[in-house]
């Protein structure tokens, strides 16, 4: 892992408060290495509110708001926001491939 990679993962980290416990593993997974969320992550990173909605769980349903903040201030802006982006962070391999790749 480099100091980019580390940082993003602190950055996570300091942000998991806001998020349900259960999806953070899922969220770094994503960010560090490009794995495939799930239906409702995927729509939150595709900033896709009533998919989101509907595909929460009661806990991420309550945490919607909550989600934003975290996305908008503790994870790398170029992995969420739209489809687009996250289709495309997925097929380079995430943060970790990047870096690979720049190296």
């Amino acid at each position: 892992m480099t100091i980019e990679s580390e940082y993003a993962a602190a950055q996570i980290d300091a942000g998991a408060h806001l998020i349900p416990a259960h999806m953070l593993n899922s969220v770094r997974l994503y960010v560090l290495r490009g794995v495939p969320p799930g239906g409702f992550l995927t729509a939150v990173l595709s900033n896709d509110l009533s998919g989101a909605a509907g595909k929460a769980d009661d806990e991420n349903f309550a945490a919607l708001g909550s989600w934003a903040r975290f996305l908008y201030n503790y994870v790398p802006s170029g992995c969420h926001g739209s489809t687009a982006k996250v289709d495309a962070w997925i097929s380079k391999g995430g943060l970790e491939a990047r870096e690979a790749e720049a190296a």
